[in-house]
């Protein structure tokens, strides 16, 4: 699953790398766009991987409500800490008059939104593409409620998917709303990756290893679909449950021990995926200035400058997942065993 992660995170990279060279303060040179258009959709799988995560690491807890502050603990743990710090560290760049093209938090529910990734308006965060978060805090949400009671929960899940349904918008950049984020059809992704997971689960005598090609063979038909006329909206479910079969495939052949050793960078780009999909924006725009600034002296191509930085932000962002956010985890994982054994040893007094 790092690996499906880390072609998402590149896929991602990529597409909005070829967007940002064709902006006309770059190379007015979408480079790579015909074969990167469609890279966005690393977002989609990314969506079905955590309905199938979650449900993996915490099926065991449905129905449990004391299990309930540990889960919303690691949630947190996974999710704040690192995007708190790269916020407060890009917000002080902007503030500093780096990033002209970026902007901080200016009104009390701006503040609110970039904070605790709660969509009050139409207000794009510092870190544009952190919108996805609040889709997962939503979820992770949703999802805490079937731990609180599992017949409540399913309530709660199926009246948040059926007026995702009704409302059925896909809302662009500036235009998101609460309304078009918290029903946005979107949201049925993690649905798809919930029910793979219960595929999986349920069905372990079967061989479900074809569906890993079924997974693939239904993409390519639905980006043909797309191709020749058809639209996103009307496609973007047929996807996601493509990404679901390629997912439940390839879990299932991880358990007959298909060894994926071999992908060792393909692995470690999939644990830097967070960090990567929060930092790249940056990053390519400021790779790309000094390699077009190279560029004046040095001839280079468009198609190597793309490699260029599309290589030293997926780069950049692995070590700052090595050397920042690897050890900042594991400094909230540990003071949160700590507090953890604290509060048993109290119980035991």
């Amino acid at each position: 699953m790092q690996q499906g992660r880390g072609l998402a995170a590149m896929a991602v990279v990529a597409f909005h790398l070829s967007l940002l060279l064709g902006s006309s303060r770059y190379l007015n040179d979408a480079v790579f766009l015909n074969f990167t258009h469609r890279g966005n959709l690393g977002v989609d799988f990314f969506f079905v991987l955590s309905g199938f995560i979650i449900v993996f690491a915490h099926h065991k807890d449905i129905n449990q409500p004391e299990r309930a502050p540990e889960y919303l603990l690691k949630r947190f743990t996974r999710l704040f800490p690192v995007y708190w710090l790269y916020t407060a560290i890009f917000c002080g760049l902007v503030a500093l008059g780096f990033g002209s093209a970026s902007i901080v938090p200016e009104s009390f529910s701006n503040w609110i939104s970039t904070i605790f990734l709660i969509r009050l308006d139409s207000f794009e965060l510092p870190i544009t593409p952190a919108w996805t978060l609040i889709h997962e805090l939503a979820f992770y949400l949703i999802f805490a409620t079937l731990i609180l009671n599992r017949t409540f929960g399913i309530i709660i899940l199926a009246a948040w998917l059926m007026t995702g349904g009704i409302v059925f918008q896909y809302a662009e950049e500036g235009s998101r709303s609460a309304l078009t984020t918290y029903f946005s059809p979107l949201n049925f992704n993690f649905l798809i990756g919930m029910a793979a997971f219960y595929a999986f689960h349920r069905f372990t005598n079967i061989n479900l290893k074809p569906a890993f090609l079924t997974g693939l063979a239904l993409f390519i038909l639905v980006y043909i679909l797309e191709s020749r006329g058809i639209s996103y909206q009307y496609l973007q479910i047929i996807y996601a449950v493509s990404f679901g079969l390629l997912i439940l495939g390839a879990v299932s052949y991880e358990k007959s021990g298909f060894r994926t050793a071999k992908f060792k960078i393909l692995s470690l780009i999939g644990d830097a995926s967070y960090t990567i999909y929060l930092t790249h924006l940056a990053f390519l725009g400021l790779i790309a200035k000094v390699m077009i600034k190279i560029s004046a002296y040095i001839p280079l191509s468009p198609y190597l400058i793309y490699l260029a930085v599309f290589s030293a932000t997926i780069i950049a962002g692995c070590l700052l997942y090595w050397f920042v956010e690897r050890p900042l985890l594991r400094f909230c994982r540990t003071l949160m065993n700590s507090r953890k054994q604290g509060s048993v040893l109290i119980k035991a007094v």
